[in-house]
């Protein structure tokens, strides 16, 4: 469909105006745009309630894993010998970095403490789990009595840290 021709007129006097003619009109009902299909997103799996044991085992692990950091620098505490004061504030602890720092130093020595009290096999299984062993002596299935000591772990140290 074509536009007709409009002309303009003013009744004052002016300059002559050309008229404008509009070739690029363009019937809206001509092209209807279609919408593009819905996109579907990747479906992801639904998620499983976890259960407390399996909370619990993940915090045991998170705590070993603080402990095995700690074990591998050389920083005094892998000595046994605290550099500060266990949580309380001296005149060597400035901020809360500081106060933190002496928390993690807590809880790592908690773990130390219920690592050494684990039996020899499933000591040796933290230890190598953590490449902290460096005998290697041991012929057994490390990885089932890895999950052994992790358990016995959390029923030692539930009492200490809360975990």
């Amino acid at each position: 469909m074509k536009r007709e021709k409009i002309t303009l007129g003013w009744a004052g006097k002016s300059a002559p105006v050309p008229d404008v003619i509009f070739d690029d009109y363009v019937d809206p009902l001509s092209e209807l745009v279609t919408p593009a299909p819905a996109v579907r997103g990747p479906v992801l799996p639904s998620i499983q309630p976890r259960t407390v044991l399996e909370r619990h085992h993940d915090n045991v692990l998170s705590l070993l894993d603080r402990w095995a950091d700690w074990m591998r620098t050389s920083e005094p505490l892998t000595e046994g010998v605290p550099r500060q004061c266990l949580g309380a504030p001296d005149a060597r602890i400035h901020s809360f970095e500081d106060m933190e720092i002496e928390v993690n130093k807590r809880l790592v020595r908690e773990v130390h403490t219920a690592v050494w009290e684990l039996p020899v096999m499933q000591r040796e299984a933290v230890m190598m789990h953590f490449g902290l062993n460096t005998r290697c002596v041991w012929r057994a299935q490390f990885d089932a009595i890895f999950d052994q000591a992790v358990h016995r772990l959390y029923e030692i140290l539930k009492g200490r840290v809360a975990c």
